[in-house]
């Protein structure tokens, strides 16, 4: 009876395993693309890694054209002999015109509901997804799936990118009162591609982009550990003047050149009135560069340039601020900060925005010099 009892079971648990996957078989996905086509449609490009070893090849990329992601999805499968598998994707590209025209939440909403792909993968943007994914002029990295992977989580690892992935994104998109953002990468004949800028949003669709040192001022008010970058700062000489800082050798430019490294950080958003919003941050930095030289070495002297320092950042953020509200974005989360009192809790995103179009922002950014390095 016993030896019955254990057959059946071989048998049954025998029934219920998976279908068996041969290596050989699949065609690991790693990169995927869209591009908006001028008939409305959508070309998806992808890049497969291959284990079979008749292949002389162990990648490739194909595309194919369809209005939907699993339309396009059928079409790949129908492209290549492998089986099309998700678990490996890392990251999904869209192209600017699809981003800025038509939004990119169907698509990736459809990602998020595959239990397959991760919720940490990448989101990038560039001119051509197509272009990028088949990039075969720079030889370092053939495959460029695995390649823009590594470039983004290099990035991520070192803080350096706001909402860069799935996760961050549908965070930001779905919460009223703050607007999610993404890195751009662009690509060069017979260069690497690299992140070039950082693409705005207002809801899923892109309204325009900035550079990737003006992040600074959002990771500022959002993220208290990430890595500002260091910041160079272009300053009027007459500026130093006024200001009584003596110059130790005469410029031979009108500008003070000054590179300053961040080494801690923190900033606050309150609303301190009905109609007025305080948004206040201190950084501590370290003195890497200085030209022409500027002698260091009082208090009184570093007191002055702290001022000149913490006033040319106040005034680069405000006109940074002036440029969001003019977008009618919000990456740092002002918005965010007026919902949290509870006269405001109920305003939807329209009236928020409305709201937040209309605030007097005052902004004090205050820079502490914790080392003067060899300027001495």
């Amino acid at each position: 009876m016993k030896k019955c009892l254990i057959l059946f079971f071989s048998l049954l648990c025998t029934a219920c395993m998976a279908p068996e996957k041969m290596l050989e078989r699949q065609g690991i996905t790693t990169i995927i693309g869209y591009d908006l086509l001028d008939d409305g449609t959508y070309l998806g490009t992808i890049s497969l890694l291959q284990f079979d070893r008749k292949e002389e090849k162990t990648s490739e990329t194909i595309s194919a054209v369809g209005t939907t992601s699993k339309q396009i999805r059928q079409s790949l499968e129908q492209k290549t002999s492998h089986d099309l598998t998700s678990g490996q994707l890392r990251t999904i590209l869209f192209d600017k015109n699809m981003t800025e025209t038509r939004g990119i939440s169907t698509f990736i909403d459809t990602m998020q509901r595959d239990s397959s792909i991760g919720s940490l993968i990448f989101l990038a943007i560039t001119d051509s997804a197509e272009d990028i994914i088949k990039n075969k002029n720079y030889e370092e990295h053939p495959e460029m799936g695995s390649y823009i992977y590594r470039l983004l989580d290099k990035h991520e690892r070192k803080e350096m990118l706001i909402n860069s992935n799935l996760h961050d994104f549908f965070s930001s998109l779905y919460e009223i009162g703050i607007d999610p953002s993404l890195p751009i990468i662009s690509n060069k004949e017979g260069e690497a591609p690299y992140i070039n800028s950082v693409a705005l949003f207002n809801d899923d669709k892109m309204v325009s982009s900035i550079s990737l040192k003006k992040t600074l001022f959002i990771k500022l008010f959002t993220n208290r550990k990430a890595f500002l970058g260091d910041i160079i700062l272009n300053i009027p000489v007459e500026t130093l003047e006024k200001k009584g800082v003596t110059l130790a050798e005469k410029p031979k430019e009108d500008n003070f050149n000054i590179t300053i490294h961040p080494i801690k950080h923190r900033g606050s958003v309150e609303l301190s009135k009905e109609d007025e919003v305080k948004l206040n941050a201190t950084i501590s930095v370290s003195i890497l560069e200085i030209q022409p030289a500027v002698p260091l070495n009082n208090k009184e002297s570093i007191k002055k340039m702290e001022k000149i320092l913490g006033e040319e950042l106040n005034k680069e953020f405000g006109d940074f601020l002036e440029e969001l509200r003019k977008l009618n974005t919000d990456p740092i989360g002002i918005g965010r900060k007026i919902k949290s009192i509870r006269k405001y809790s109920n305003l939807n995103d329209k009236d928020l925005r409305q709201k937040y179009s209309t605030l007097k922002l005052k902004t004090t950014i205050k820079v502490e010099i914790k080392r003067t390095g060899a300027v001495d």
